[in-house]
């Protein structure tokens, strides 16, 4: 309203209704009809037109002193009372077609958005329900899977009783293969479900140091028999992160199991942590077979793996996606640098202190 009383003076002092600039009023009309509702704008264009008329009749009745810019326009055309009549016509016509359409295009987008707004809280609700409809089918297969996997290393161990025909035994390890290779993809899909289920992050303080160390012993394994060389370097006086400290196990887990599993025999796995100001970065490097360049920008896609794994090892290719979706949970960041051939590179950074709280 300031603005167009201070354009409505302004008009007045450069010539009123000679003033080809009393149509800029067509940029307020059509802010007011995106902004404002149906009511409003058509009462604020209202306003315009009432004002302007109002000025150009005050002038033209001479209750109000007439400004002319005599160099742009030097007839007296707000005396002629078909002038004013017409300018005035038009003037407020314009303004209320203006309206029209901006508030019509406005409340269809309106309509669109609330649609939009709508259909999305049905897909989060149908994504809620898959997640627990998954969750639910993960938990249900993974004691029976469990089960058969501890009845063959039963089996092949010889605890039952030797396993004399060779063709048997290895029947009973293929069939031992699939069934860890099931169980992992299970319980793969468990932590999907689970992680992503939890609405609120468990915040406690801990050392980072307690978690890396939970992370590789529970990752050893996925070594095997190979020779690899293990090295961890912790910042000395690294202060407690304020984090969910199962949630960014799992990352260590996942980032330290999938170097294990990589990297050949004779080669490097390299763990380090530091600060920089309010910010903890890690670090897992190894020299295994790397990622082709390829596949870099899907790395972190759900059930993707890259070429050079895809066809030679098992995996679900979901543990990447999940280690993402909790960093950006924690406000952080995740990247990764490799090459085929030559390793790979995976880094992110976690505030120490949480400051958004708006995932907590």
């Amino acid at each position: 309203m300031l603005d167009i009383l201070s354009l409505t003076i302004l008009i007045h002092f450069t010539g009123g209704v000679e003033n080809p600039f009393i149509f800029y009023f067509i940029f307020h009309t059509i802010l007011t009809g995106m902004l404002l509702s149906k009511k409003e704008s058509y009462f604020q264009a209202g306003i315009v037109s009432l004002l302007t008329i109002g000025l150009f009749m005050l002038e033209y009745l001479g209750i109000a002193p007439h400004h002319p810019v005599r160099e742009f326009l030097s007839a007296d055309l707000y005396k002629n009372p078909n002038y004013v009549f017409v300018v005035s016509f038009v003037f407020a016509s314009t303004i209320f077609i203006a309206t029209f359409f901006t508030v019509s295009v406005s409340e269809r987008l309106r309509l669109k958005e609330k649609e939009l707004k709508e259909a999305n809280l049905k897909l989060l609700e149908k994504d809620r329900l898959k997640d627990e409809y998954v969750k639910m089918v993960s938990h249900d297969l993974k004691s029976p899977l469990a089960s058969i996997q501890s009845l063959l290393e039963v089996l092949l161990g010889g605890f039952a009783g030797p396993v004399v025909d060779e063709k048997i035994k290895e029947i009973l390890q293929r069939i031992y293969k699939k069934i860890e290779f099931l169980h992992h993809y299970t319980k793969d899909l468990l932590d999907l479900s689970r992680i992503r289920a939890e609405k609120h992050l468990n915040i406690q303080r801990f050392n980072i140091k307690d978690v890396i160390d939970t992370a590789v012993d529970i990752a050893m394994p996925k070594m095997g028999e190979k020779e690899i060389d293990l090295i961890v370097e912790i910042q000395d006086n690294l202060p407690a992160i304020e984090a969910d400290k199962e949630q960014i196990t799992y990352v260590f887990l996942n980032l330290i199991a999938n170097a294990f599993k990589y990297t050949p025999s004779g080669g490097k796995v390299q763990v380090t942590v530091s600060q920089k100001n309010d910010t903890i970065t890690a670090e897992v490097r190894d020299t295994g077979i790397g990622i082709p360049h390829e596949d870099m920008p899907r790395i972190f896609e759900e059930f993707f793996r890259a070429g050079n794994v895809a066809k030679t090892t098992k995996g679900t290719g979901l543990g990447l996606s999940l280690a993402k979706y909790v960093i950006e949970r924690h406000d952080g960041k995740i990247m990764v640098e490799s090459e085929s051939g030559k390793g790979a590179r995976f880094r992110f950074t976690l505030p120490i202190k949480r400051i958004n709280i708006s995932h907590i």
